[in-house]
């Protein structure tokens, strides 16, 4: 009976070994997962600061360039419009343009005129 409990005394420090390893295992697991997620969580951190000021900036980018838009938009109208009005009256227009050869070569360098200016 002496014998058993023998080896049932020394399985058992056997077995607070084995406990004891794996205790230390998992508490080096846990530090090691535990720093890591640290780190993770700066990293992201950073990377959301740094979206969160790209997003700032586009969005000022983006309402500087509204206004010119809009002018694009309204100079495209106005083409559209001219160019519509060109088409139906053709005739007319030529025309004109034959008998007022000084007031439109006159009209035609104001708008280089202007064309160059604008830039």
């Amino acid at each position: 009976m002496k014998s058993i409990l023998l080896a049932a005394s020394s399985v058992d420090e056997v077995g607070q070994t084995v406990l004891i390893i794996a205790g230390c295992v998992a508490l080096f697991v846990l530090l090691f997962a535990l720093i890591y997620m640290i780190i993770a969580f700066r990293k992201i951190g950073i990377v959301a600061k740094k979206l969160d000021y790209l997003v700032e900036d586009l969005t000022y980018k983006l309402e500087m360039l509204t206004p010119t838009v809009e002018a694009l938009s309204k100079v495209s109208n106005y083409i559209d419009l001219f160019e519509s009005i060109i088409n139906q009256n053709a005739d007319a227009l030529m025309n004109y343009i034959n008998k007022n050869k000084t007031s439109a070569t006159k009209f035609i360098s104001k708008l280089k005129d202007i064309a160059t200016k604008e830039k």
